[in-house]
């Protein structure tokens, strides 16, 4: 072969190289970010919920069309199962819950979407 096709055929396969690195790069950069909310709307549900035990996040949270990040979560608050979506800053709607605005002064266990736990005081 020629050395002008060679010289062509390393650049390409560098620009692919790059290219899925990058990639790489940026669903890591994402998927760490997503974790990062979730455990700031743990905390928000937490500081105003009271008697909460467990929060299991389902799935990775997503922006709905108006650009608010959300997410699906089963929590127990008082030995009871419920279905909540919980923003960044905690609680966003889903199933009834006990009254009180006191926060849980518990520690909580907090499955997330990634399947790491961790107990959030």
């Amino acid at each position: 072969m020629k050395k002008q096709t060679w010289i062509a055929i390393i650049i390409v396969s560098i620009v692919i190289i790059l290219g899925i690195g990058i990639g790489v790069k940026v669903k890591m950069d994402k998927k760490n970010s997503n974790l990062e909310k979730q455990r700031t709307a743990a905390i928000g549900f937490i500081r105003v919920q009271s008697g909460v035990e467990k929060i299991e996040f389902l799935k990775d949270g997503f922006n709905s069309g108006s650009g608010i990040w959300s997410i699906s979560v089963n929590t127990i608050v008082d030995g009871k199962k419920y279905e909540e979506i919980l923003n960044e800053d905690g609680l966003d709607g889903g199933d009834p819950l006990p009254d009180g605005n006191t926060g849980t002064a518990k520690p909580v266990e907090v499955i997330y979407s990634n399947g790491r736990r961790e107990i959030l005081k």
